[in-house]
């Protein structure tokens, strides 16, 4: 309510219960989406709106950053926004207390969450960029990897739901690597979920803990390798859990495919085996397939169609000389720029269509 792009209050999320305070697993959520909005106000020329939208996610941007940032990872700050009153069954058991009617149970405070950044990863799957300090990002996902990752976990106590054990590995939903561990902390906070290790894994790997993200897959992989549980039912709450679908985000980390259907520009920036790499991609009205090799980028589309402005291939090295695209072997006009280590072609609005295979050489 006093619009400076930080959410206070009572927030439900996905752990079935609500957090309060300050936050990153829930603000960093309403920061894409505040730069979301902005782009789309953008875009439909609603340049009020737009500037509105960008001012609340920058002052939001920093006010998390300056309340949350510990030196290492984004912490909760917990506290109960004036005039909310905490219902009785989320209240701190001291029955009479003036203080435990003040004090939220199941908060994380002072740990270490798996999802602090659930919004930065939603923000880089759809080319949104950063949506809180990037220095800080790269920082608090790999805390999230040093501090929840256990291999094995037989020496790790979890009273919860036992999604993982023994000597495998997994990824817990959050721990308090400083100490100050809630008396009563949110109830899954010790279990191993596949949907998050996706997630975590997809950030890694956006910001360059490659290593790491492939750890964490493996991890997921071995557990549900047909022997020691079904490989096609991922359990949460429950068979065949949807947060597993997360595993999607992990071929665009690794192939770097965008698509800005707005202006008509594709990307690939191949995270691993880049001078051998082949992917499949999809968006909104077309599907195909996509291959690089030294000197040579293939992109072919197999279903719909789809109008192609700009074309931008990384790393740029593998094309040392002139780049020029061709659409079914013939040539057509192309402006080819290097930045930033990538080829950037810009095309006449190509209009490829199922069939067709548009290639730089």
């Amino acid at each position: 309510m006093d619009m400076d792009g930080v959410m206070e209050g009572e927030q439900h999320n996905t752990y079935d219960i609500e957090f309060y305070g300050p936050n990153t697993m829930t603000g960093s959520l309403y920061l894409g989406a505040l730069k979301a909005a902005a782009e789309m106000a953008e875009a439909m020329g609603e340049r009020q709106a737009a500037t509105l939208y960008r001012r609340l996610f920058e002052q939001g941007r920093d006010k998390y950053d300056r309340l949350l940032w510990n030196g290492h990872y984004y912490r909760q700050q917990v506290e109960v926004a004036e005039g909310l009153e905490i219902p009785e069954h989320l209240r701190m058991p001291s029955p009479g207390s003036a203080a435990a009617a003040r004090e939220p149970k199941y908060q994380y405070g002072e740990g270490c969450l798996s999802d602090q950044l659930l919004g930065q990863y939603l923000a880089h799957v759809v080319g949104l960029g950063y949506v809180l300090p990037p220095e800080h990002v790269r920082s608090a996902i790999k805390s999230v990897f040093d501090h929840n990752w256990r291999r094995p976990l037989g020496d790790f106590c979890n009273v919860q739901r036992v999604y993982a054990l023994n000597d495998e590995a997994g990824l817990l939903l959050c721990s308090w690597p400083f100490g100050n561990r809630p008396l009563l902390p949110f109830v899954y906070s010790d279990e191993v979920w596949t949907g998050i290790e996706y997630q975590v894994a997809t950030t890694l790997i956006y910001n360059g803990w490659i290593d790491e993200g492939l750890s964490i897959v493996k991890g997921a992989r071995d557990r549900y390798d047909g022997l020691r549980r079904n490989p096609w039912d991922e359990i949460e709450c429950g068979h065949h859990y949807a947060r597993a679908l997360a595993s999607w985000a992990l071929l665009l980390a690794l192939s770097g495919f965008s698509c800005d259907a707005v202006t008509g520009q594709m990307s690939f920036a191949p995270a691993i085996n880049s001078e051998d790499f082949a992917c499949f991609w999809s968006t909104g009205t077309a599907w195909g397939a996509f291959a690089q090799t030294r000197g040579l980028a293939r992109m072919s589309v197999l279903h719909g169609s789809l109008t192609l402005s700009q074309l931008s291939l990384s790393p740029a090295e593998l094309f040392p000389y002139k780049a020029r695209a061709y659409v079914n072997g013939v040539p057509t006009k192309t402006r080819a720029v290097r930045k930033e280590g990538r080829l950037e072609l810009s095309l006449p609005r190509v209009q490829l269509v199922a069939g067709q295979t548009l290639e730089v050489r």
